[in-house]
């Protein structure tokens, strides 16, 4: 019953993540520059509902596949976790606080436009991967 909770609650969180960060960044599908590869391909206008569209799906499937796989990390930490920084395994919260510190900061160096948006979405998903999802498989 355990591994359920932790992949159902990984699952949660990630879907958590990928509608919050679909949220985000959604609006610059329709700021892209005429310029942009993925414009020519598309000029029609009527077909950037598809592409959002599409865009989104894969947003949310790959989050919600990326919370099932934390929740499979932490079935194998929490048998050496111990509770501390406000989580039932501070070990998994530290190291996903600490992956989305270097994600973020390969993501703001790479866009440095998108800076507030990047830092973000790196704190939504701490709070979703780094504490709901514990919190969630312990319940």
């Amino acid at each position: 019953m355990e591994a359920v909770a932790a992949l159902f609650s990984g699952f949660v969180a990630g879907a958590a993540v990928g509608v919050f960060g679909l949220g985000i960044f959604g609006p610059l599908l329709v700021a892209v520059p005429t310029t942009n590869w993925l414009r020519r391909q598309f000029p029609d206008p009527s077909n950037w509902v598809m592409v959002s569209l599409g865009a989104a799906l894969v947003a949310q499937a790959g989050c919600a596949l990326l919370g099932l796989l934390l929740g499979v990390v932490l079935l194998n930490v929490a048998d050496g976790g111990s509770p501390g920084l406000g989580s039932p395994s501070w070990q998994f919260t530290l190291g996903i606080i600490l992956a989305l510190a270097v994600l973020a900061a390969g993501a703001v160096a790479w866009q440095a436009w998108l800076w507030r948006r990047i830092v973000l979405v790196a704190l939504i998903a701490a709070g979703c991967y780094g504490w709901m999802l514990p919190h969630l498989a312990a319940a």
